[in-house]
């Protein structure tokens, strides 16, 4: 089931830019905002994180925040806040809408139903629909495609018509044979770290996530520049722990050297696979998180792992349910 809904992905970047860019006609979301808050958490939330990464690639006009968690910092009222959830129950994002309704700004609600549908409706909400029935991380692309066609049609972001087909086209050639090296890479490793620089950096920490949720296993993300004056330290002593690495690659300049060189730390400590995705843009971006979401289910099938069950998480909705969001 789950590498099907990832082969799918091309079809529903499409579909979700599409339902993004009717909400907003006759919507009233149109108007004057000093930029955009977006709210959500796990796979949903990082659609937020992609489009951050989209409007410094493309231009956004407006500054574009991620948000992940209850409590909006008072700036918000002046942005337009944008709830994603996949499910439309995430109780994070809920709240986080509630508390930006109660002030004023002005919101919108992305998901395939639930809670955001429903209250969407009854307090006149714009709501961006999503296709029902995936696993909330393979419908990243929907997400994605939601936010682009909605700042397309707010003025926001352009990225153009050329990029959003030649993005389809680059998830439709993407297979799942494109990730058998680094599923091979990581399998049998006690912990995976994977790296990456710059506007890659996106994908260092979606792929920590997928390999999270779907393989089960440890994962630590490393994002450079910043983690060469920290994290990169923990390489400088031998582990015991075996140790496999994804250094993502791409984008030239100092980020080349800088991957370069964490490379061959990393070779010091263990098997090292590389995923080079060239020049930093929409379709580079989605190939690498396609490509991650392949590897991280033929990893959890060589495991004898379920990918689509996350039965720690219940426990923790279930708490935050019970006891902190009324």
């Amino acid at each position: 089931m789950a590498l099907e809904q990832y082969a799918r992905w091309g079809e529903l970047l499409l579909s979700g830019y599409e339902s993004g860019r009717m909400v907003v006609s006759g919507s009233g979301v149109a108007g004057v905002f000093n930029g955009m808050v977006i709210c959500g958490m796990g796979g949903s939330g990082v659609s937020g994180d992609f489009l951050a990464v989209i409007g410094r690639l493309y231009g956004s006009r407006l500054p574009i925040v991620v948000f992940k968690g209850f409590d909006l910092p008072g700036w918000y009222s002046s942005y337009l806040v944008v709830a994603v959830s996949y499910s439309g129950n995430t109780l994070e994002t809920i709240e986080c809408s509630r508390r930006a309704r109660g002030s004023g700004s002005k919101v919108v609600h992305i998901s395939s139903g639930g809670l955001l549908r429903s209250e969407a409706g009854e307090s006149g909400i714009p709501w961006i629909p999503l296709e029902p029935g995936l696993l909330p991380r393979a419908a990243l692309p929907l997400m994605v495609g939601a936010l682009i066609g909605l700042t397309d049609a707010l003025g926001v972001i352009s990225v153009g018509d050329e990029v959003l087909l030649e993005t389809y086209y680059a998830l439709r050639n993407t297979l799942v044979d494109d990730a058998r090296g680094l599923a091979d890479a990581v399998a049998e490793s006690d912990i995976l770290v994977v790296g990456a620089c710059g506007y890659y950096g996106v994908l260092a920490e979606r792929f920590r996530s997928e390999f999270s949720e779907n393989s089960k296993m440890l994962v630590k993300a490393e994002v450079y520049p910043e983690s060469a004056h920290n994290d990169i330290v923990a390489w400088q002593t031998k582990k015991k722990a075996k140790t496999a690495f994804i250094a993502i690659k791409g984008g030239g300049g100092i980020c080349s050297k800088i991957m370069e060189f964490v490379s061959r730390k990393y070779r010091e400590h263990g098997v090292v696979e590389e995923l080079d995705l060239g020049t930093p843009s929409l379709p580079s971006l989605m190939k690498g998180a396609l490509i991650g979401g392949y590897a991280s289910v033929l990893v959890a099938k060589e495991r004898g792992i379920d990918p689509a069950t996350t039965s720690v998480i219940e426990e923790y909705k279930k708490i935050l349910a019970d006891n902190v969001i009324t």
